[in-house]
């Protein structure tokens, strides 16, 4: 609008609710809030357990304290459909970041 001006937006009636209702929907979204990073906390440990697992269980392959020849033995010369998981395309678990807070306030 070429003729908005600092009188016409002071002129305008802007609904806003009452302290009271802001203080509840504030607790209402820190309550949510604090669901969603209670399960990115919950998933993060769950990867490094995975993480921990992968690498126990390599270990115990390269040393010889599981042996996969039986189950190496059934398995198929192709993959039917799966999807090739390249270790080269994987990132380095040591130069992974943790999952940053959504609710962190950038500058």
């Amino acid at each position: 609008m070429d003729n908005l001006n600092a009188a016409m937006v002071a002129r305008l009636r802007l609904a806003c609710p009452s302290l009271q209702e802001q203080h509840e929907i504030l607790n209402y979204i820190e309550s949510e809030m604090a669901k969603i990073r209670s399960a990115i906390v919950r998933t993060q440990r769950q990867i490094d357990l995975i993480r921990e697992y992968r690498t126990r269980l390599i270990a115990d392959v390269v040393t010889g304290k599981l042996d996969v020849r039986e189950a190496a033995a059934h398995l198929p010369e192709e993959a039917e459909d799966a999807a090739v998981y390249d270790e080269r395309e994987a990132p380095d678990e040591n130069d992974e970041q943790p999952l940053a807070d959504p609710m962190e306030e950038t500058e």
